[in-house]
């Protein structure tokens, strides 16, 4: 038994402040390597006003290379995405303030390439030989009606910004590729239509430029599969990453004389080679002369193999997840992450597999008080779901008595968490809470099967995964089952919120922009999701009586426990008159609310400042509760 502490978990004091967690969320992405052992990146910098930039590391010296004024990040389809690309003496990317793309010399002052008032820009590519951009156009005529909006593919000229359209009719277009084979140039994509989403159902579309460099025996390829990052190998192979047999796995695209075959690489798990696509241009396989390297999941964890000579190894062991792969000659870049360190960029040597940490990688914590995480399954309406559970840790403050908990829900809904060092988790953990990141059923991560079981029963399953979690660690005695907490943004919120109306486990319960009324949704939210209710609750004319009973506006008055609200006025996919409509019916409940809001934050906070306040407001809020 843990020595009695005069504190009760939950108001454990500790160094560990608001500040100190923020310190730790730099955000490296978008990794593209250059000549002469470069490397380029977009890196999130709290200390520079939450502005987003491109930086290069060369011979160990790190450099911005954009104007660090300026905000690098595309808006197509709300959240972004791949958002630059990399020319032989220059960059390309896209403005935050205007979401035109931007010429960069490296030797000269940046300048503004297209003068499209109306479009956003995002993942473009560098067809080398054209001297042109292909890049995702979406266009927003006056009015917030997102059945106005267009996505289409489109070509940029580097020379005057002209801009001329090689395909439109599909809902949505993502991650192009270029390649060639003796017979001249070849490009492919991804597309999809409402009422699908990236991690439902895509067509891969594919064929040639011709010397005008327009399409060319474009072919498709899709039916009832999720299809993603389309990829030729340096002899024109098409390659691209299907969930048809469950996970996401890398194939082979095949023609033979009456149909097109995927051809399964060698060498792989049964685990999950991508993740959902809720941003542009994903970069979790590369293809090598002689193989491949990959990043993969499986039960939470996260692993980068190599495989070459009919073998398969693991490398960079010593991390737990990957993302965003990029190689120049024999080395090889990512974003890596583990449990104890905060995410860094590595080199890793093929030959050798040795590793070098380029720039990140800091400790905030020492190695003896992190909380470390535990993947639990527990059962739940005669299926398994899945989380992540953090322990209190801190040394100087522990205790016998059991802990509160904190359930943490992730957004999307269809997206995860990850076994990573967390420092918003480990601000919990070190004040007494225990922490249970849950992967409901739905998360991606776990396979198809696994994220399809969210059909038509999201505010269902998740809701009742919440509840049968909190359930396991209670008969477990992990948790103290009188305080109990729940959170969430986004969709997240909206699970915390439906929880609060079906439960009465939890204690209080906190919605960072969540969604609360499921009509309303339909009617302001974006063109990226306008559709995606379809799937998760159902047909919004035949089922409306479905979207009323799960909507936590409408069942408000159920819900008894305090509730604090946290919502950005700029917000375009969960609108701020969401919140407000559940401000208010839980005030007429009498219920104890706290809402902040705020007025230059969009959907996700970016200002240090205001995520700061955030963590402070949230913990107050709790710890009144207990």
């Amino acid at each position: 038994m843990l020595p009695t502490s005069s504190h009760q978990p939950g108001l454990w004091p500790s160094s560990f402040t608001a500040e100190h967690a923020l310190q730790g969320m730099k955000e490296y992405g978008q990794l593209q390597a250059g000549p002469n052992q470069q490397l380029f990146w977009v890196e999130y910098q709290p200390e520079n006003d939450g502005h987003t930039v491109i930086c290069n590391w060369q011979n160990g010296v790190i450099s911005t290379v954009s104007p660090p004024q300026i905000s690098v990040r595309s808006r197509v389809h709300e959240y972004g995405g791949q958002s630059w690309c990399l020319l032989d003496k220059a960059l390309v990317f896209v403005h935050g303030d205007d979401q035109q793309l931007w010429l960069q010399p490296f030797d000269g002052e940046a300048s503004r390439l297209t003068h499209t008032s109306e479009c956003r820009y995002g993942a473009p590519v560098w067809d080398r030989l054209r001297n042109r951009l292909i890049v995702v156009q979406e266009e927003h005529p006056p009015g917030d009606n997102p059945a106005d909006v267009i996505n289409r593919l489109v070509s940029v000229s580097l020379e005057d910004g002209e801009t001329f359209v090689l395909h439109e009719g599909f809902d949505f277009y993502d991650q192009v590729a270029l390649g060639a084979d003796s017979n001249g140039s070849l490009i492919a994509w991804i597309s999809w239509e409402h009422p699908e989403q990236p991690w439902t159902e895509t067509q891969l579309l594919f064929g040639r430029l011709d010397d005008q460099g327009q399409l060319d025996q474009i072919q498709a390829l899709g039916d009832e599969q999720a299809l993603t990052q389309p990829q030729f190998d340096s002899q024109g192979r098409l390659h691209v990453i299907s969930d048809h047999n469950n996970w996401w796995r890398i194939y082979r695209v095949e023609q033979q004389p009456d149909r097109i075959e995927l051809r399964v690489l060698p060498g792989q798990d049964e685990a999950e080679y991508a993740a959902a696509s809720w941003q542009l241009g994903q970069s979790s396989y590369l293809l090598l002369e002689d193989g491949w390297v990959a990043l993969s999941h499986r039960d939470g964890m996260g692993a980068l193999q190599f495989h070459r000579d009919g073998q398969t190894k693991r490398i960079a062991g010593q991390y737990s997840n990957f993302r965003s792969l990029s190689k120049s000659g024999s080395t090889l870049y990512c974003v890596a992450a583990s449990t104890t360190v905060s995410p860094a960029l590595i080199a890793v040597d093929l030959e050798n597999g040795n590793v070098e940490v380029l720039t990140g990688g800091q400790r905030p914590l020492p190695a003896e008080e992190v909380s470390e995480p535990q993947h639990l399954s527990f059962n739940v309406a005669k299926e398994q779901a899945f989380a992540l559970f953090y322990p209190p840790a801190n040394t100087t403050e522990q205790s016998d008595q059991l802990p509160p908990l904190v359930v943490f829900l992730h957004g999307g809904p269809t997206s995860a968490a990850y076994p990573i060092f967390n420092p918003k988790i480990q601000y919990w953990t070190q004040r007494g809470f225990a922490v249970a990141d849950l992967n409901y059923r739905g998360s991606t991560g776990y396979g198809r099967d696994y994220r399809m079981k969210l059909r038509k029963q999201w505010g269902v399953a998740d809701v009742e995964d919440a509840v049968a979690l909190v359930e396991h660690l209670s008969e477990r005695q992990l948790i103290n089952p009188a305080q109990v907490f729940i959170r969430g943004g986004s969709a997240g919120g909206y699970t915390a919120l439906a929880a609060l109306a079906e439960s009465d486990c939890f204690t209080a319960g906190a919605s960072l922009y969540g969604v609360s009324d499921l009509n309303a949704l339909c009617v302001t939210t974006h063109k990226f999701e306008s559709r995606y209710l379809d799937w998760l609750i159902g047909d919004a004319q035949f089922d409306g009586h479905v979207y009323q009973a799960r909507s936590p506006v409408i069942k408000a008055d159920k819900i008894r426990s305090p509730v604090i609200f946290f919502q950005g006025l700029l917000d375009k996919v969960v609108p701020p008159e969401q919140t407000d409509l559940m401000v208010n019916a839980l005030r007429a409940n009498g219920v104890k609310v706290e809402v902040h809001r705020y007025a230059d934050e969009y959907h996700g906070f970016r200002d240090p400042a205001v995520q700061q306040e955030v963590l402070e407001l949230e913990l107050a809020f709790y710890q009144r509760a207990l």
